[in-house]
């Protein structure tokens, strides 16, 4: 009975110690509908993950029964804090003096185009330090192939022909891009501010019945510092049903990501289960088209549909 007590005191120390150890981590970050959302699955899968072990463990009769079982719940609580944990790391915030290198989101038309480039395009010619150009393309890591595709894309000025290239960029393994990401600076996101509104559409409509809408609102509540308001809501086309509404009302744009070597903008659009890798149209931010992806489970996720925003 005493190696039985032992057992019981050491998962719930862990489990106590997993708890504790997220809540402090979320403490230090910026507070967000995502994390909100992260803390309360850790809860609900220690619970349902434990409860009928639990039991199963009172109505064993042997002592070397009972240690087995102690080991295996004990495996389950120590699998879903570190799986947790590591969701939590991957979207972390970015210091802001980290981001010189990040990729800058193309400028609106106002800007003045070089020289060489052609009238119509607004989207600047590349340059050595420019994430689209050969060189970064070029240098993209094993895992990025969807990156050598880009410069096509962004010479594409129809936006039915943009979104057939973009089939072509599926990213394969997002998550593993996600942990390599970095946060937008506000300094770089001009083309994001405002009201967007758009469409998701998806392949399979066993799984979707309806299209969602998606519209977002970005502001910078003080232009000089990492300080912002986001706001992404998701309903469906056939019956206007909100699906969800994530929110920052301050801080660093940290639902907003770029890759290294990429001009992709890619957004959490809800609460770490549905992203979107997005491209202004031609360089024009007033329109941009992407991929949707959503989680099959924990740190896996597929493309499921594409979308398409104009800026109001």
């Amino acid at each position: 009975m005493k190696k039985n007590s032992s057992q019981i005191l050491i998962v719930v120390a862990v489990a106590a110690v997993a708890v504790v150890s997220f809540s402090l981590g979320r403490s230090t970050a910026p507070t967000s509908t995502a994390s909100a959302v992260i803390a309360e699955q850790v809860k609900s899968e220690l619970i349902s993950l434990t409860q009928k072990d639990f039991e199963e463990y009172q109505n064993l009769k042997t002592l070397e029964e009972r240690y087995k079982k102690a080991d295996e719940i004990l495996g389950k609580i120590v699998t879903v804090f570190l799986a947790e944990l590591g969701v939590k790391l991957a979207f972390k915030s970015t210091n802001p003096a980290m981001l010189e290198g990040s990729c800058t989101i193309p400028a609106a038309q106002a800007q003045t185009p070089a020289p060489t480039a052609p009238a119509m395009t607004s989207h600047p010619a590349p340059t050595e330090g420019d994430p689209s150009s050969p060189q970064a393309l070029t240098a993209s890591k094993p895992g990025n192939e969807w990156i050598s595709h880009e410069k096509a894309l962004l010479e594409v000025r129809d936006e039915n022909l943009a979104l057939e290239e973009l089939k072509k960029m599926e990213i394969k393994d997002l998550f593993s891009t996600l942990t390599s990401s970095s946060t937008l600076s506000t300094k770089n996101s001009s083309g994001i501010q405002g009201v967007y509104n758009g469409e998701i559409n998806f392949f399979d409509r066993k799984t979707h019945k309806s299209d969602w809408l998606i519209t977002w609102d970005v502001r910078l509540r003080q232009p000089n510092k990492e300080d912002a308001y986001a706001l992404v809501i998701l309903s469906k086309k056939d019956s206007g049903e909100v699906i969800s509404r994530s929110q920052t009302s301050s801080g660093p744009l940290q639902d907003y990501m770029t890759v290294s070597g990429s001009a992709a903008l890619i957004v959490n659009i809800r609460a770490d289960k549905a992203y979107i890798q997005i491209y202004p149209l031609n360089g024009n931010t007033q329109v941009w088209v992407g991929n949707v992806y959503e989680q099959k489970k924990r740190g896996e996720y597929i493309m499921t549909g594409q979308v398409r925003l104009n800026k109001q």
